[in-house]
């Protein structure tokens, strides 16, 4: 806007125009980029205007948004470039009033007719347009002015990276479709461009939304909070830092330390209000809270998602399950809400919701890697459940092993030697978690204990993480993956109740499991019932060792001997038993000599 500050100018009273750095606000403020448009002509009269528009700029910075308005209105005759149109209608949006957001467009459509090719104008549409993003009812209509939004901000990045707004706004954008790993180039390049409060708190806040715990964001935050102790969005961000550093009454402190009068500007102070209640232990406060956070805006997909991790961190699957179908009733489009929502249904082995989200997801978006990985886990877990393999399951494998393929030759390129965050850590762990799968559905055991247990590790101080994946642990018959997920929610307070529990039913399906294996043992006259005995304790627990012991013994010394069968269950021992199991030796043994009897079938053969 203030061409004191292109880079194309070089004369010295422009220069000493440049230190006062002209920007649009965007929260406090946003930096248009340089024009290109620099006739003889115009460079006659810039002195002048460029004045009058640093005035006009700094009631933006000082958000004076009416008088920003009255200044760019009286310079729009002598405009001869569209930064005083652009300026105008960035104040107009400012205001966030319905009648100045639909006269903004109308400032910029007139601009884009006499400025077409003019990268402010270009910015200022795409600023605009998020806004007006903001306001809408409809969420098809939100996500018009999003995608509108991003193309603006593209192409006037493309014409000069170095526009501010057009970087901050793309990255907004980006947080606003829930595609967090596609905010935080643009909020880089904005804090390069400008390194100010606003802009390396929009960057930690996203940060922090790929992962709480994140040690850039809180060495972001520390400096900000330096440089400006009242910065209320900055103070958030420390709220949130402090909760996941398990300090709940020090982030509730920092939460309130905000004035009231700002609080209504955050749209996320009643989420985290309700993220520290439920690291108190105060459910009903973090239900009411969430619930607040949905009230004032509906669209944000935060809440429900956190509300979905209350009830199910609390043992309720159904009712976290139902709040994530009613948060895609107002955002369909948000496919990461709609992945969660798959990654929960089938930790709670809810496998018909998981299929049904994954397949949608995969019907705007083919080549969607965690959601085809997320299919072949469905589809491993039901062909255990129902002993055939479902016929798309290897049409699905074929297309997944190509991207995995593609990716991990992108992924050694980018990433390695750095800790793999966002999207890229979330792939590597669905990844693993479908290895664990197929893993249990050819019995390999320790295979995928150990693939399992590594995600476990990764999550070992989160605890909706802990309880989701030792429920799925559980439900996939890995009680010990599922004790070593339960260990570790025991240390957390807000989760150690429900995870005695799920110890307590480890506990119980052992003891089931034990049972029914005595009654096999004691009903060998009647190999039938035995048997069936048996098959009735790998339901209870299926990697009970002495059941799948009962079954080889049974195939091998039983009346009706069946050499297959008790190959099959000793493999299956020999991968449920530890290594100490007093029975090991004589199964391998056992393993030898049915070797040597299949040879000698052969040779007769």
């Amino acid at each position: 806007m203030d061409r004191s500050v292109f880079k194309n100018q070089k004369s010295s009273s422009r220069q000493a125009m440049s230190r006062k750095a002209t920007v649009i606000a965007l929260s406090c403020r946003l930096l248009l980029g340089t024009s290109v448009l620099c006739g003889s002509a115009l460079c006659a009269t810039l002195p002048a205007l460029s004045q009058s528009i640093a005035e006009a700029d700094e009631y933006l910075i000082q958000n004076r948004f009416k008088e920003a308005e009255d200044a760019y209105r009286a310079l729009l005759q002598s405009d001869d470039t569209g930064d005083s149109y652009a300026g105008l209608a960035v104040s107009l949006a400012k205001q966030g009033i319905p009648s100045k957001v639909v006269e903004a467009e109308r400032v910029l459509r007139s601009a884009r007719e006499k400025f077409p090719d003019n990268p402010n104008v270009i910015a200022a549409g795409g600023y605009v347009s998020y806004i007006h993003s903001q306001k809408v009812a409809s969420m098809a209509k939100r996500d018009i002015f999003l995608e509108a939004a991003e193309n603006l901000c593209k192409r006037a990045i493309k014409a000069n990276p170095d526009i501010l707004i057009a970087q901050q706004t793309l990255g907004l954008v980006k947080v606003a479709q829930d595609d967090l790993d596609s905010a935080v180039d643009p909020l880089r390049k904005a804090v390069g461009l400008a390194e100010n409060p606003i802009n390396l708190t929009l960057l930690a806040q996203v940060l922090l939304k790929q992962d709480p715990k994140d040690k850039e964001a809180e060495q972001i935050i520390t400096k900000v909070l330096h440089d400006k102790p009242d910065y209320p969005l900055a103070r958030l961000q420390k709220a949130i830092i402090l909760n996941n550093q398990n300090k709940p009454e020090d982030a509730f402190m920092e939460l309130h330390n905000i004035p009231a009068d700002k609080q209504k500007d955050l749209p996320e102070w009643n989420t985290i209000k309700g993220d520290i209640c439920k690291k108190q232990g105060d459910g009903p406060g973090a239900l009411a809270a969430y619930r607040e956070a949905i009230r004032l805006d509906p669209h944000m997909p935060d809440p429900y998602r956190h509300m979905a991790e209350y009830y199910a961190q609390r043992g309720d699957g159904e009712m976290a399950i139902a709040q994530m179908h009613d948060a895609l009733e107002i955002l369909p489009n948000d496919m990461q809400m709609r992945n969660d929502l798959a990654e929960l249904a089938l930790r709670q082995d809810k496998l018909d919701v998981a299929e049904t989200e994954y397949k949608t997801i995969l019907a705007s978006q083919p080549n969607d890697a965690n959601a085809l990985l997320g299919l072949t886990r469905v589809y491993n877990r039901k062909s255990r459940k129902d002993g055939q393999i479902p016929p798309e399951f290897n049409k699905i494998m074929e297309q997944l092993r190509e991207i995995i393929n593609e990716r991990s030759v992108t992924t050694e390129k980018t990433v390695a030697g750095q800790v793999l965050k966002g999207g890229a850590k979330d792939f590597k762990e669905k990844k693993t978690l479908s290895e664990a799968e197929s893993a249990y559905s050819q019995h390999h055991f320790k295979e995928a204990r150990q693939l399992i247990s590594s995600v476990i590790v990764d999550h070992k101080d989160e605890p909706y993480e802990l309880m989701s994946l030792g429920e799925q642990a559980f439900n996939d018959g890995d009680y010990q993956s599922a004790e070593k997920a339960y260990s570790f929610a025991k240390e957390i307070p807000e989760v150690a109740p429900r995870a005695e529990q799920g110890m307590s039913r480890i506990v119980t399906q052992r003891n089931e499991a034990s049972r029914q294996t005595k009654l096999g043992d004691a009903t060998w006259k009647l190999p039938a019932v035995a048997i069936d005995h048996y098959k009735q304790a790998l339901i209870a627990d299926p990697q009970y060792p002495d059941a799948y012991y009962g079954l080889y013994s049974m195939f091998t010394k039983g009346e009706n001997p069946d050499p297959e069968k008790a190959h099959e269950n000793a493999l299956n021992f020999l991968e449920a038993a530890d290594e100490s199991h007093p029975l090991r030796q004589e199964v391998e043994s056992g393993m030898m000599k049915l070797k040597k009897h299949d040879g000698k079938g052969k040779k007769k053969k």
